[in-house]
């Protein structure tokens, strides 16, 4: 499915990419202390002055990849979207058939491995979503985690799917939903933590096996 997505603005583009290990290692530390700032100091506190100082990198130096602190803030969130499709297409690429339990599973853990990798960073995530316009990201990388999705409920050895696309749309709202409302604060807890997992696995089965019986039974009648 897809929608009306306007070109990401000039000022929110980084001013280069680096190119060397040492440039890239220096991002990489940028990208770190964004996090920690959000996370010790709170949004509002978060400047380019605070971030470089935490990074151990002049401001000038932070100025040369990233002209503003707003794309600073785009660039991380759009770095998470993007190493969520690549795991999510790692599950598409097994062309095996899959019973769809199993496939519900692999989709979910796939998508719960990156924002449960690091709880804390998640969390700084999804502050960042809440301080820029996310529906400013780039409409290619959405359609890679949709299209990822699509190609993997293909492989369902006992379902078929009238509408895979849409089914895929939805469940990727539906697993975002749960992510969001899980790390709306921050969260160290094991415990919870799986059990976001499971609730998450849980969806992703129900979900599917509805949208496939559903599909199965409008087509039986049309």
């Amino acid at each position: 499915m897809e929608s009306a997505v306007p070109p990401v603005p000039g000022h929110l583009k980084p001013r280069k990419t680096p190119v060397q290990s040492r440039s890239g290692a220096t991002v990489e530390a940028i990208h770190e202390a964004v996090v920690q700032v959000l996370l010790t100091e709170g949004l509002a506190r978060l400047t380019t002055t605070r971030v470089a100082e935490r990074a151990g990198v002049s401001v000038g130096t932070l100025y040369q990849y990233f002209p503003n602190k707003q794309a600073l803030l785009f660039t991380i969130l759009l770095q998470h979207f993007v190493e969520m499709a690549e795991v999510i297409e790692k599950v598409s690429r097994d062309r095996a058939p899959r019973p769809l339990a199993d496939l519900a599973d692999g989709l979910a853990d796939a998508y719960f491995s990156v924002k449960l990798a690091r709880p804390e960073v998640t969390t700084a995530l999804y502050r960042i979503a809440g301080a820029i316009d996310q529906v400013r990201l780039p409409p290619d990388v959405f359609k890679r985690l949709e299209t990822a999705v699509t190609q993997a409920l293909k492989h369902a050895s006992d379902a078929t799917f009238h509408d895979p696309e849409r089914a895929a749309f939805t469940l990727l709202s539906a697993l975002a939903g749960v992510a969001r409302a899980g790390f709306s604060r921050p969260v160290s807890d094991p415990a919870f933590l799986r059990r976001l997992h499971r609730e998450g696995r849980l969806l992703s089965r129900a979900y599917l096996r509805a949208a496939a019986d559903t599909a199965a039974d409008l087509s039986a009648t049309s």
